[in-house]
């Protein structure tokens, strides 16, 4: 179960007139933050408590979606209530297998994908899903002035054209640069496919209030902000994606999600039968230890690692300070603070499942505080939190008492998530380290390095860190034209051989969730990221 995001050589430069700096927290899990979750309620089509439902699945949102528009999505909320919205042309199967959605067949180069659309697919007002409408819809999500954070990531910087022949049944999609990521990219959740309903009325989108909107196999039937989403399946639907994945179960008639953050709450919902999925965190994970009642499957949420301000005048700029940084922390008791221990240690900044992720844990630098405190007595330093990263902030307590015990004089600010981001993005000249929990939605090398490399976010880019780093923007063009796998590999390896060894990112650990299904429901993950459109009644 798995997930990613991206920046090249002739992109730096040009991407600066692009994203607002915020957008780029669609790239971590900071504004995924409070949890990949499904979501439920207790309501008329419910069953009581202790039953199971022969037609609606409960489940739990961790906080209301931020929008119903696929180009707007940004958060582990607004991805599951997508699924369930829109179709894409093509999804990831397991091990990232590339497997049919509204796209029948496919032919891809690094210069452009062309695309054959299923015959039989409708949207939720009963308008044929054609080559001319997918085109439409893509051609919002590639604008130059896309609300899409993800757009540089499915087809690179620059100008992209998209294309229809409706006698052909096809859609070309040109990046204006090869890409090799186009296909993987768009079975990302933005490039959801809008009907035509939907893109006349933007506004109305964005809030889920136009029926004819949806792609997919449900449709918003209600909506109370802040408590529940109700989900309708649609009787004329028919064209589920062709995973090779065994999807047992019958579609819910109904999915109720609740909106609740509240981990122990939700444990305490599905231990007593009026919640049937739902997507848990930290301690409470270990409440169904045993339980044959539940079905579970640990997750990797983000991959946790550190981030410096590599901008001038930082004390990071410094190489020996990044390496004695690395060299104070123990990753051992970093993931114990973080996530009880129950993370799994990491040995690139991207998820292990990521193809093309490195496994060479002897790039990593070793811990020696001895030689830490050599570099490190007397250097102050400004450290920025995420309070979501362990039990009040505690990954990020951790690493400041380990600087502090190798001698620098460390001021630590423990914040919330939307005053993490904004400083980070923001405030650039009040930080200089951060843990960084990167969510990769898209499952890619190019996601993973999308937050440390390329064009700062000052500059309307993605990169938090500030360094655009050429030699490796240099290596992601080349991987862009290389079609062969271990050849791309090893050209990502060695991006990960200057990222990881030179310190400009500290892998340490995964920020694990635990997905928790009632006995009688089922939901499959895909690449270690729930896929709510699998959900289903078993009994």
């Amino acid at each position: 179960m798995t997930q990613n995001h991206q920046s090249t050589a002739g992109i730096s430069a040009r991407r600066g007139r692009r994203l607002a700096p915020l957008a780029a927290a669609a790239a971590v899990i900071a504004v995924a933050a409070t949890g990949c979750t499904t979501g439920g309620g207790t309501g008329p089509g419910a069953a009581a408590v202790g039953q199971i439902s022969t037609d609606t699945i409960r489940t739990v949102l961790s906080a209301d979606p931020t929008s119903f528009a696929p180009v707007e999505v940004r958060n582990a909320d607004d991805y599951a209530a997508n699924r369930l919205l829109f179709s894409t042309l093509v999804r990831r199967d397991e091990n990232n297998k590339i497997v049919s959605d509204l796209a029948s067949k496919w032919d891809i180069t690094p210069t452009q994908g062309t695309f054959t659309i299923r015959g039989g697919a409708t949207c939720s007002d009963g308008t044929p899903i054609t080559a001319g409408v997918v085109a439409e819809s893509l051609k919002v999500f590639a604008a130059p002035d896309s609300k899409s954070s993800f757009r540089p990531l499915v087809l690179g910087d620059g100008p992209a054209t998209v294309t229809a022949d409706d006698a052909a049944g096809t859609v070309t999609v040109k990046p204006a640069q090869p890409w090799t990521d186009l296909l993987q990219g768009m079975s990302l959740h933005a490039t959801g496919i809008v009907c035509p309903a939907g893109l006349k009325d933007p506004k109305a989108l964005t809030t889920g209030d136009v029926a004819g909107a949806f792609s997919g196999p449900y449709t918003l039937s209600k909506k109370q902000h802040g408590v529940a989403y109700t989900f309708a399946l649609r009787d004329d639907y028919k064209t589920w994606p062709a995973y090779e994945t065994k999807i047992e179960g019958t579609p819910a008639k109904t999915i109720e999600a609740s909106v609740n953050a509240n981990a122990s709450a939700i444990s305490n919902e599905l231990l007593t039968g009026t919640k049937d999925i739902a997507n848990i965190r930290g301690k409470d994970t270990t409440r169904f230890d045993g339980n044959k009642d539940f079905s579970t499957q640990v997750i990797p949420q983000g991959s946790l690692y550190m981030m410096f301000n590599e901008r001038p005048g930082h004390p990071f700029t410094d190489p020996a300070l990044r390496r004695a940084l690395a060299q104070a922390l123990n990753v051992t008791a970093f993931n114990q603070a973080a996530s009880g221990g129950l993370g799994e240690i990491y040995s690139s900044f991207a998820h292990p499942g990521v193809p093309c992720s490195n496994k060479d844990t002897g790039l990593l630098i070793k811990s020696d505080p001895a030689a830490a405190q050599k570099a490190l007595a007397g250097v102050k330093i400004r450290m920025v939190g995420a309070q979501i990263f362990g039990p009040n902030g505690a990954a990020n307590t951790y690493v400041a008492e380990a600087l502090r015990a190798a001698g620098a004089d460390i001021e630590l600010r423990n914040v919330d998530l939307a005053t993490w981001s904004t400083d980070l993005t923001q405030k650039l000249d009040t930080w200089d380290v951060t843990v960084m929990g990167g969510i990769n939605a898209g499952g890619t090398m190019y996601g993973a390095l999308s937050t440390v490399i390329g064009t700062p976010v000052e500059k309307g880019g993605l990169n938090w860190g500030g360094l655009e780093n050429q030699p490796v923007l240099d290596l992601v063009s080349k991987a862009m034209t290389q079609t062969d796998d271990a050849e791309r590999c090893g050209t990502y390896q060695e991006a990960q051989e200057i990222m990881i060894g030179e310190a400009h990112v500290i892998p340490l650990a995964s920020l694990p969730s635990q997905v928790t299904i009632r006995s009688g429901f089922a939901m499959h993950t895909m690449n270690g990221q729930p896929d709510e459109s699998t959900m289903r009644i078993t009994k």
